[in-house]
């Protein structure tokens, strides 16, 4: 499974961050399609373009939002562990996301074994 797979519920991009990344007005967008691996950006200027999810900070705050809220258990934990290791195995990311990422595992190791809660 991919991290794109994972984060899809809790990642949503909208037109206003596409605009401001591509460093365009949002009237020049016709529209938006969210694909499985990446967005496909409709201008009216240029035609279509392609977008990884990865190059916004959506991307980022999705993978801590699934850290933080959607592991119940260390066994899920550590799941995802392996899923973002994989991940950052295949794609550079800043050294600083990495260690953000890092963290909240770390913390969120540490609170699910405090509370005992290693099994769902």
């Amino acid at each position: 499974m991919h991290l794109t797979q994972v984060l899809q519920p809790q990642l949503c991009i909208s037109l206003a961050q596409v605009a401001q990344f591509l460093g365009i007005p949002p009237s020049l967008i016709c529209r938006i399609e969210h694909w499985a691996q990446i967005l496909f950006v409709h201008r009216l200027d240029r035609g279509g373009i392609f977008l990884s999810y990865r190059k916004f900070a959506a991307w980022v705050e999705a993978c801590a939002l699934t850290i933080r809220a959607a592991c119940t258990d260390l066994h899920l934990l550590e799941w995802l562990g392996e899923v973002i290791k994989a991940e950052t195995q295949r794609f550079k990311y800043p050294e600083t996301v990495l260690d953000y990422w890092r963290q909240l595992w770390r913390l969120q190791h540490y609170q699910l074994r405090r509370y005992g809660q290693e099994t769902a």
